[in-house]
């Protein structure tokens, strides 16, 4: 018979809050980093409407 597995520890409420918790901090200076940062905003849409237009090379009558 093979042996039993050692019983695990109860992981604590507090240090699920914790881990939470630290993750948001770490959350919340990367998005601050990203807003402060020269390359942060999204870029702006193409106007696919004039891509879609210099596409076209043959007009069908």
């Amino acid at each position: 018979m093979s042996k039993r597995p050692t019983p695990k520890k109860r992981k604590a409420k507090s240090a699920g809050r914790r881990q939470h918790s630290v993750f948001l901090a770490k959350e919340v200076r990367r998005l601050r980093n990203k807003m402060n940062s020269p390359y942060g905003p999204p870029a702006e849409p193409k106007n696919q409407a004039d891509k879609a237009l210099q596409n076209i090379t043959k007009i069908k009558a």
